[in-house]
């Protein structure tokens, strides 16, 4: 079946591709669903405008019929808006997938019992940065080659990090007298794991995106 050509869009301004490449058709943003809705249909007046729930996303799609009154022309082009339910996301995670949301506090977890850290300062980070889990990140490449989110990429990047900071603090004192014991007292004073790991979860909670836009179609400019 031939359609009128597709109603070409140009994503949000503070859109970004959800691919490493800046293509594709999948977008992510901050902006809520009901704004970016009453945007777009401002600017190309869709046919229909279908309210959309699925689990812990709402939104909406806007169908694009170019006139055409057969059934099936409301999904011949769209544009679909889902915003993020961060509380509803993470009793989603608690329940089926406690693990994701555990995932990217091992490391501090780690921490428990250094340098007089406790488990009730485990809990109190975690809580301050808990909805990290329930964003959404662009692709990115990961530390290991592989293909993964910012946030697991970040993660990676933070733990390698540390681990050679360790090394190097393992080295100064093993290393048969090149160190005293009085400069490297003074370096470890001077190096935290748990402040590391708060400016990693602080950083990869700017990166975090709760609103995802999608066309049918690849939009017309990459990001």
């Amino acid at each position: 079946m031939l359609f009128s050509q597709r109603v070409e869009i140009i994503p949000y301004p503070d859109a970004v591709s959800l691919s490493a490449d800046g293509c594709g058709k999948v977008y992510l943003s901050n902006t809520d669903a009901k704004v970016l809705m009453e945007h777009f249909s401002a600017e190309f007046t869709p046919d229909k405008i279908i309210p959309v729930k699925d689990g812990y996303f709402s939104g909406y799609r806007l169908c694009f019929t170019s006139g055409s009154c057969h059934p099936q022309a409301e999904s011949a082009d769209w544009i679909q808006i889902l915003t993020i339910d961060q509380d509803a996301a993470l009793a989603w995670f608690k329940k089926n997938s406690p693990e994701l949301l555990s995932y990217p506090f091992d490391g501090l977890k780690a921490c428990v019992g250094e340098n007089g850290y406790k488990m009730a300062d485990y809990k109190e980070i975690v809580e301050r940065y808990r909805y990290i889990s329930c964003k959404m990140y662009r692709q990115t490449i990961a530390p290991d080659g592989s293909e993964t989110d910012e946030m697991t990429a970040n993660i990676q990047r933070a733990a390698l990090s540390m681990s050679g900071k360790h090394e190097a603090q393992y080295v100064s004192v093993s290393s048969g007298g090149v160190f005293s014991n009085e400069s490297s007292n003074r370096q470890n004073a001077g190096y935290n794991s748990v402040d590391e790991w708060i400016k990693c979860f602080e950083y990869i909670e700017r990166l975090g995106y709760v609103t995802l836009i999608e066309f049918n179609e690849p939009a017309t400019v990459p990001f």
